[in-house]
């Protein structure tokens, strides 16, 4: 079977071109993919779990134990300890947090559309639901 001919090989080769592309339009805000997506998540799930966090990016807890503190550093979140577990704290967008999202927004949104400049909506739909479908498929 020819490299071409593999799903996995198409959807891995698509994957990389357009996070680098996307990495480039980040790259002036200090962001990465990965930020953004926190930043983006914690937007719409004021103060979920670094464990629900982790899952919503679909990253290992570990990894994003770094992340998390290197924003927080630059003041982007913030934690909120739980007054009944002091090992379980809550995650928010700070002020700054939330202003760099809404300056980021347009440009995430312009990224995605000059991706998928070539689909209609209708095949921008369903390529959404086919891959979907392959993500749920694997375990």
């Amino acid at each position: 079977m020819d490299l071409h001919d593999l799903t996995s090989h198409l959807i891995h080769r698509t994957d990389v071109r357009a996070m680098n592309y996307f990495k480039k339009k980040l790259k002036p805000y200090g962001m990465t993919p990965v930020r953004w997506s926190i930043i983006s998540v914690l937007d719409s799930h004021k103060g979920i779990t670094q464990t629900e966090l982790a899952e919503a990016i679909d990253k290992k807890q570990t990894t994003i134990v770094e992340m998390i503190y290197a924003m927080e550093e630059k003041g982007l979140i913030k934690r909120m300890y739980s007054e009944r577990d002091r090992r379980l704290h809550y995650l928010f967008l700070t002020e700054r947090g939330e202003e760099l999202k809404k300056t980021l927004s347009p440009l995430v949104k312009d990224a995605h559309l000059f991706v998928t400049r070539q689909l209609s909506d209708e095949e921008n739909t369903q390529l959404k639901t086919l891959l979907n479908k392959v993500y749920n498929g694997i375990q």
